[in-house]
């Protein structure tokens, strides 16, 4: 695991597990690292990120799922259960959920009186500038520490002890956001990076703000990331009530169990 990773993210490859009766910390130990295959060609423009995007073969049990997921229609399912994608860095194709980007939540409480005060430093922190995603990503960055051990469910768990890995950060970044009326949700999936001269995968859990159009990764865990980071979405909340594990569960079979990195995407495939 990188060293900058080290205190933040091994918990979120098990997030999708959390429903299971084996302690966390067995299962972070195994399901952490996603193994991943090296392009056959080396390519110093790919591992700088000084290419435009990444070809990578994803093997993953639930196939048609995560094409649906991707909004992908030309999936082929067979006995290697894989797909090919083209993955941008700092982004993610689009993805769909029911959820209320907006709704104080069970797990997104942002009206608890704990993130309440934390929006409000946030606010008079940026005044008399606006609040966008940028400054909230900046803002949690800056706030919380790293923990492996911390295991809060909801943020306003988050926003009293400003602890916890990339769950934690991604908790806390959805409810500031929409304590100020910025729609935002919770993805769960991977994070393929190159380091330490080789590339590596590992389960991990950003938030997403959705601005001037669009939705924009906002990964405050890894904001002082130096390279390149490209995500491949697995699961986003749909329930974000006390249910919330139950529907975790249908995540499990997106999550990939290996990646092969084909090379740099084309010019028109970035487009």
């Amino acid at each position: 695991m990188p060293a900058q990773w080290a205190p933040g993210c091994r918990r979120a490859a098990v997030a999708l597990f959390w429903m299971s009766m084996a302690p966390v910390w067995v299962q972070a130990q195994s399901l952490a690292s996603i193994p991943v295959e090296p392009p056959a060609q080396r390519d110093v423009s790919v591992e700088t990120g000084e290419s435009s995007g990444l070809r990578a073969r994803v093997h993953v049990f639930d196939v048609q799922g995560l094409a649906s997921l991707l909004g992908r229609s030309d999936a082929v399912t067979g006995a290697a259960r894989s797909l090919e994608v083209t993955l941008m860095p700092g982004a993610h194709p689009d993805v769909r959920t029911s959820a209320d980007t907006l709704a104080a939540s069970f797990i997104v409480d942002f009206d608890d009186p704990a993130v309440v005060q934390l929006s409000r430093r946030l606010v008079e922190e940026q005044a008399p500038a606006a609040v966008g995603g940028e400054q909230i990503l900046a803002f949690v960055a800056k706030s919380m520490h790293s923990h492996y051990a911390a295991n809060a469910n909801l943020a306003s768990e988050v926003a009293r002890s400003l602890q916890g890995d990339c769950t934690e950060h991604a908790l806390l970044t959805a409810a500031l956001a929409r304590s100020i009326r910025i729609p935002a949700r919770i993805v769960q999936g991977a994070a393929l990076v190159y380091a330490d001269g080789q590339w590596q995968a590992y389960g991990h859990a950003w938030a997403q703000t959705f601005e001037a159009g669009r939705w924009h990764v906002r990964d405050s865990a890894l904001a002082n990331w130096a390279g390149p980071v490209y995500y491949l979405p697995a699961f986003v909340f749909a329930d974000e009530g006390p249910g919330y594990k139950l529907d975790m569960m249908r995540g499990f079979g997106r999550m990939p169990s290996r990646i092969e990195i084909l090379g740099p995407a084309s010019k028109a495939a970035a487009q």
